[in-house]
């Protein structure tokens, strides 16, 4: 499925790559403002419904920034 950000065609290749760039960045800062290794922040985001919702393409979280993809997975995290 593509889709059309301001007339242009987004390909799924392109929405991946989009949702990876998103993802570490927002690991990179979540780790250091919670003093954890990078590749822990990875696996415990990798186990959420937060990641599984930025890779479902539908929802359009991969058009987000960092800083929404995080408060997502904070509130997230919140709510266990």
């Amino acid at each position: 499925m593509e889709t059309c950000v301001t007339n242009k065609i987004v390909s799924e290749k392109q929405k991946e790559a989009t949702a990876i760039l998103v993802m570490r960045c927002m690991l990179s800062s979540y780790s250091k403002q919670n003093k954890i290794s990078f590749e822990d922040a990875v696996l415990s985001f990798s186990n959420s419904k937060t990641y599984e919702a930025l890779f479902d393409y539908d929802t359009e979280i991969w058009k987000e920034g960092p800083d929404y993809l995080m408060s997502l997975y904070v509130e997230e995290n919140k709510a266990l």
